[in-house]
């Protein structure tokens, strides 16, 4: 730690830099618990991670802050808004000070037990585009359980290639999982992606395919036909075929809707942040977004990684980014990583990315 001052004046820079140092004392019980619910949490077992985590919590390591700050953002994650109250009025008796406030910010969303017959409902807002990735992983998944899913589209503004090729991927998903998927503002979806619709320049291949996908959601046999034939002139390729929308899921019967916390809530990215976002669930060995890091940090000397939006990393995306963080060390750049959730700070902590990164934790 570097605590030089212009003028020389150490104390100074003592006194500057205290607001910002945080010291806690961790027993090796803490560690361990720490490192297993990290990677419990990392492989998607929830339960699993707050188990280990509340009986900690309940033990010797009672006093540990690090293991309450992982506790109070695993509820949130998971949505569990009940036992963080309960343990928040522990809490309040244990540290004597005011527990951390309730935000569904970061909630993972599951279907309730004993609604599973509901059918999920998601609002598209703003601008879609590729940082939607992760909500729409989070989509796929909720829709593959419950076996069928309404995304409404009339809030939309804008959808670019990236967005288009996100939607027509989950759509691709949901029909090879059988998932009955009804689409609502699909007319005025249309109209943002005529305009790319262009006949005889093969370019925008993914917004005909959706266009063709939401002409079929209308039920519009004619101009889907129409659109084809001008598909099939345009790329030199057959078409997508007829499929007309499953009858059993009615855009009017909107009794079994069920909306929680909105799942896929799209929008603006902001313009004014020169940070690359890691958001959502990153999973599997090689993530589409590490190549994106790579290329957004290949003109950078520093590289700055926002994970406010970060609800999961897995383990195996983990060691990914380990490598990807260790190659940009070897030329030279240095890396922050900025308010993940407490979960995620934690392995990246057992990955040994701190190690290699700075991290920023958020304010507890």
């Amino acid at each position: 730690m570097d605590f030089t001052h212009a003028g020389g004046d150490a104390g100074r820079s003592l006194a500057a830099a205290a607001d910002k140092i945080q010291v806690q004392e961790v027993s090796h019980e803490d560690v361990a618990a720490i490192e297993e619910a990290a990677v419990l949490y990392a492989n998607a077992n929830d339960s699993g991670a707050k188990a280990v985590l509340e009986e900690a919590i309940r033990g010797p390591s009672k006093n540990s802050e690090r293991l309450w700050q992982m506790v109070f953002d695993l509820y949130r994650l998971t949505g569990d808004k009940a036992s963080f109250d309960t343990q928040g009025v522990v809490f309040a008796q244990l540290f004597e000070k005011s527990p951390p406030v309730w935000s569904v910010q970061d909630t993972i969303v599951a279907v309730p037990q004993g609604q599973a017959g509901n059918t999920p409902a998601v609002n598209l807002a703003g601008s879609l585009s590729s940082n939607a990735a992760g909500q729409f992983d989070q989509l796929t998944r909720i829709a593959t359980r419950t076996g069928k899913l309404r995304i409404d589209m009339s809030k939309l503004r804008g959808i670019d290639e990236a967005g288009c090729e996100l939607l027509c991927d989950a759509l691709e998903k949901l029909g090879r999982s059988q998932v009955k998927v009804a689409m609502l503002g699909v007319a005025h979806a249309l109209t943002l992606l005529e305009p790319h619709l262009k006949v005889g320049e093969a370019q925008g291949r993914v917004f005909w395919i959706a266009a063709l996908a939401m002409l079929q959601q209308l039920g519009d046999q004619d101009r889907f036909e129409d659109a084809a034939v001008n598909f099939a002139i345009t790329f030199e390729e057959s078409p997508p075929s007829w499929d007309p929308p499953e009858p059993s899921l009615s855009l009017t019967d909107t009794q079994d809707m069920q909306r929680v916390e909105d799942p896929l809530p799209v929008i603006d990215a902001p313009g004014d942040v020169d940070a690359f976002v890691m958001d959502g669930i990153i999973a599997g060995p090689q993530p589409e977004v590490l190549r994106k890091l790579a290329d957004y940090a290949s003109e950078r000397p520093f590289v700055e990684i926002d994970c406010s939006g970060l609800r999961r990393l897995e383990f195996v995306s983990a060691g990914s980014l380990f490598n990807q963080i260790a190659q940009f060390q070897s030329q030279g750049k240095r890396t922050l990583l900025r308010h993940p959730n407490e979960m995620v700070a934690a392995l990246l902590v057992v990955m040994g990315i701190d190690q290699i990164s700075k991290i920023i934790h958020k304010k507890f």
